[in-house]
């Protein structure tokens, strides 16, 4: 909250304060409208580093279904149970699935690879017994090299790494790096011709894939709070999970966030976000299927909507990406995440 004195002396700026004793009695829920959904990882899962998340500020622990094994995900949920037990928070804890889109494989078990301008990857859809051949990526999609042709661009992680298609040869598609940059597991896959996005059968693939499924009765059995479904395209959908939702599970209240992150999403905004209980601008994905100039406007447009929705809206990826590496924001990180909840 900002004040401003009504006399002509210089504006004196009063910021709401909390204390240490409050926060655990009550939590951030009570002392702020902004709130903070934080991804946890391997680096954040004990339940000590959960505890200093929530004290600085975390509304939500998003586990993300991409990655991690079914006993890491269960464990992470039981301790921001044991934290909101012991420690008084009330943190809750948001479930966000794969979804069906064109992904890269695990990378063979590597954290992140570099990919060099000028090197000539691999990228199949063939399964391989034992380790990877070097510069090789699996693709998630079957008909993946049917679809490419050469001289397509294909785009990871919304433009991390850039290759351009230089040959196919049955299930492998040759790409050399025109951009380089780190391959991330799982990273997104795009691909585009002549400067427009090329939706061939994958854009016939299910929004909720059978490992989805799944991982949808895994969060149910968990009682997790929210169930966040990539890439939706229709209100149906949002409507199949809450009466797949309700049905294994009568007196569960677990809310469905539709994330906002393709084309798709676009042409049926509206009835995706009156049928769901809040929305997720995934800008990471969506800056892979949209030109990256009409991010910011597209992020706007869905803000506005959910708010004459009366529903609640998250703004993803990306928000401090800077100290992946610094221990500071730059300066304009701070300014332009202000911007978004206001």
């Amino acid at each position: 909250m900002v004040k401003k004195n009504a006399a002509m002396a210089p504006s004196v700026i009063e910021v709401d304060s909390v204390t240490e004793a409050d926060l655990k009695e009550n939590g951030f829920r009570s002392t702020k409208r902004t709130k903070l959904v934080c991804t946890i990882g391997p680096a954040s899962c004990s339940f000590e580093q959960l505890e200093a998340l929530a004290m600085e500020g975390m509304n939500v622990a998003r586990i993300n279904l991409c990655h991690g094994t079914r006993d890491w995900h269960h464990n992470v949920i039981r301790n921001v149970r044991k934290l909101n037990e012991e420690k008084g928070y009330a943190v809750a804890v948001m479930m966000d699935t794969e979804g069906a889109e064109i992904h890269m494989g695990d990378l063979g078990g590597a954290a992140s690879v570099k990919a060099e301008d000028g090197e000539v990857w691999t990228f199949s859809v063939r399964a391989f017994n034992g380790s990877l051949p070097p510069h090789t990526i699996q693709v998630n999609y079957d008909g993946f090299a049917e679809d490419v042709k050469v001289g397509d661009e294909l785009v990871v992680d919304g433009g991390m790494v850039r290759f351009e298609v230089i040959e196919k040869q049955g299930p492998d598609v040759k790409c050399q790096c025109t951009d380089p940059g780190l391959l991330l597991p799982r990273a997104n896959l795009t691909f585009w011709r002549q400067g427009r996005l090329v939706r061939e059968r994958n854009a016939m693939l299910p929004t909720i894939s059978s490992k989805d499924w799944l991982d949808i009765d895994f969060g149910i059995a968990e009682g997790v709070d929210f169930i966040a479904i990539s890439f939706v395209k229709s209100a149906e959908v949002i409507k199949h999970l809450k009466s797949y939702i309700a049905a294994r599970s009568r007196d569960s209240d677990i809310g469905v966030i539709a994330k906002i992150e393709s084309i798709d999403s676009l042409k049926n905004l509206e009835d995706i976000i009156k049928s769901s209980d809040g929305a997720m601008v995934a800008r990471g994905d969506l800056g892979a299927q949209i030109p990256l100039e009409q991010v910011p406007s597209v992020q706007q447009h869905v803000v506005q909507l959910c708010r004459q929705l009366n529903k609640p809206v998250i703004v993803a990826s990306q928000l401090l990406e800077s100290m992946i590496e610094y221990p500071i924001p730059t300066r304009a990180e701070p300014w332009v995440n202000f911007q978004k909840k206001l």
